[in-house]
């Protein structure tokens, strides 16, 4: 019996840490401020913000405790230490430009949106090597919104405008056009895995969006704090790539955030939210200790 309740004790710490890994950040660049703020994915709730102050911000990436972002008035790639806000410098910078927006990561190297007045975007090694250039053909110039997800790119159409964002493979050639249709004018995006998130700049809230059909399924309203003119957005890119980041970033020793383990599509798991599964975790810790006391 005692074996048995170790056993339960031992599942329940599992299961509860397997709820931690789990739970995402939204992070966020705004406009003119360059506030790049953490968010509540769920309850759109600031957490806590970092305020770099390079320009008008623009483009926003997340590996671990790195962030990658951009401004308008720059070329340059930045980072910074997302736990502790402490500036990391320049990453690299982008030849040719004359200001970036928005930004992503493929689990090892970055797409870079130009905010010079084309409709390139740039492919670069984190180190600052570029690859190649592509034309996102739909985007009339200055897109804002541009994201990576299942081997593929999705982008829209210019900045801050009511239409709509269209899906390219990684040569520039369209996919799927519209995809996706905000009811908003919309800038940047950030894929959960899952659903896309697409941010309202002036109506302070943030859209998301089904990741295989591209309907709408609700609007997350920003609250806890104001100035919220979100330009781009970024979960962690190592826990929402379908395997462990290759050959990213190296992460400095601060508090890096755990890769979780994702699980296999064939399983069908019930679904309980975060709260749930971490008090139910405690819960059957706690009755197994109990019983393990008597």
């Amino acid at each position: 019996m005692r074996v048995f309740l170790r056993f339960l004790a031992i599942v329940a710490i599992f299961g509860m840490a397997g709820a931690t890994a789990q739970a995402l950040t939204l992070y966020a660049d705004s406009a003119g401020s360059n506030r790049i703020d953490l968010i509540d994915p769920n309850t759109g709730t600031l957490i806590r913000s970092c305020s770099p102050a390079k320009g008008n911000g623009r483009g926003m990436v997340v590996v671990s405790n790195i962030g990658y972002y951009t401004v308008a008035n720059s070329n340059n790639v930045y980072q910074l230490d997302i736990n502790t806000c402490a500036d990391l410098g320049i990453a690299f910078s982008v030849a040719g430009a004359s200001g970036l927006s928005t930004i992503a990561y493929d689990g090892t190297n970055f797409w870079i949106g130009d905010y010079s007045g084309t409709n390139k975007a740039y492919y670069y090694t984190i180190t600052g090597t570029l690859i190649k250039t592509i034309t996102l053909s739909l985007c009339t110039s200055y897109c804002d919104g541009l994201e990576f997800f299942n081997g593929k790119l999705i982008s829209n159409r210019g900045d801050d405008i009511n239409a709509p964002y269209d899906v390219y493979d990684t040569n520039g050639a369209v996919l799927q056009a519209a995809f996706i249709t905000p009811n908003f004018n919309a800038t940047g995006i950030a894929y959960d895995g899952t659903n896309f998130y697409i941010s309202n700049p002036t109506g302070g809230t943030i859209g998301v969006f089904d990741g295989t059909t591209g309907a709408f399924i609700r609007t997350l309203t920003l609250n806890g704090g104001s100035g919220f003119l979100i330009e781009d957005l970024s979960f962690d890119y190592q826990q929402v790539l379908p395997t462990p980041t290759p050959g990213g970033p190296t992460p400095t020793a601060i508090a890096p955030t755990p890769t979780p383990t994702r699980p296999a599509p064939a399983v069908v798991v019930p679904t309980l939210g975060f709260p749930m599964l971490a008090l139910f975790g405690a819960a059957l810790l706690g009755a197994a200790l109990l019983l393990m006391r008597r």
